[in-house]
């Protein structure tokens, strides 16, 4: 049984990690060719990845959680965004 879920996810791991790889590839070619309004879009996300939510709550260890909870969610959207474009790449037609 062991052998037969290695078969399986190994390949799909490799398709995974290939389209997302060509995803963010082709993401970043689309940003060269507005380079102002991908900066000006960058250091918006950055920002809002170091704004503490008005919601966090009291003590040092809310605010902490509240923002990493930011961070991960934004990095599960980057995540899907590049797997999303690399799949366009990767479909068999």
């Amino acid at each position: 049984m062991a052998d037969e879920f290695d078969r399986k996810l190994i390949p799909e791991l490799f398709q995974t990690t290939f389209a997302v790889s060509l995803g963010a590839a082709y993401k970043s070619l689309e940003m060269l060719k507005d380079p102002l309004g991908s900066m000006s879009k960058m250091v918006s996300e950055a920002r809002s990845l170091l704004t503490i939510p008005s919601d966090a709550g009291e003590g040092i260890q809310k605010k902490a959680e509240a923002v990493a909870s930011i961070w991960m969610e934004k990095a599960a959207n980057i995540v899907e965004e590049c797997k999303t474009a690399g799949e366009k790449f990767t479909e068999g037609k």
